[in-house]
C-alpha cells in the first residue's frame, strides 16, 4: 500500500532545514549578518546598515584589500529565569559583513557615524572620480 501513496518531491529537500518549535523551517541558524542598503551619488558611496542595540564599543569598520568590513558582536539582553521563552527570532552573537568598495573612494576620508541602531558609512569619492557636467560641442558637417 506505501508503494501507491505519493510522495512530496520536496519533503527531503525541506528536511534538511533545521525547524523551530513551531515547525518552520531555517529558523534555528544561530550566525546574522546585519542588512544594509549601499546608494552612491556623485560625491560618495553611503552604506546603511542594521544593528539595533549594538553599541559603538562592540564594533568595528575597517579598510581592506577593495573591501570595507563592518564587525562586531550583539550581546544578549538580561536573562528573566521566570520567563520561559518559547520561541526566539532576535538574533545575539558575532557578526561580521563585508562590502566590495568602488574605486576611486577616498579612503583617507571615510567616516562612520552610528544613530539610532543604524550605521552609517559614508566612503567620499576622490576628486579625480567625480563626473564633471560639461556641455558638448555639436558640429556640423
Amino acid at each position: 500500500m506505501t508503494a501507491l501513496m505519493r510522495r512530496n518531491p520536496f519533503e527531503e529537500l525541506i528536511n534538511l532545514f533545521p525547524r523551530d518549535l513551531f515547525g518552520r523551517a531555517g529558523a534555528l541558524s544561530m550566525e546574522w549578518s546585519p542588512r544594509c542598503d549601499v546608494t552612491e551619488n556623485a560625491d560618495a558611496v553611503v552604506i546603511h546598515a542594521e544593528l539595533p542595540g549594538v553599541e559603538v564599543a562592540d564594533m568595528e569598520v575597517t579598510i581592506s584589500e577593495g573591501f570595507l568590513t563592518i564587525r562586531g558582536e550583539k550581546t544578549s539582553e538580561k536573562k528573566d529565569e521566570a520567563a520561559n521563552r518559547t520561541y526566539r527570532e532576535r538574533f545575539f552573537g558575532s557578526f561580521e559583513r563585508s562590502i566590495a568598495i568602488p574605486a576611486g573612494v577616498d579612503e583617507a576620508r571615510i567616516e562612520a557615524n552610528l544613530k539610532d541602531g543604524v550605521l552609517e558609512v559614508r566612503l567620499p569619492k576622490s576628486e579625480v572620480v567625480k563626473p564633471e557636467a560639461r556641455k558638448v560641442e555639436i558640429k556640423k558637417p
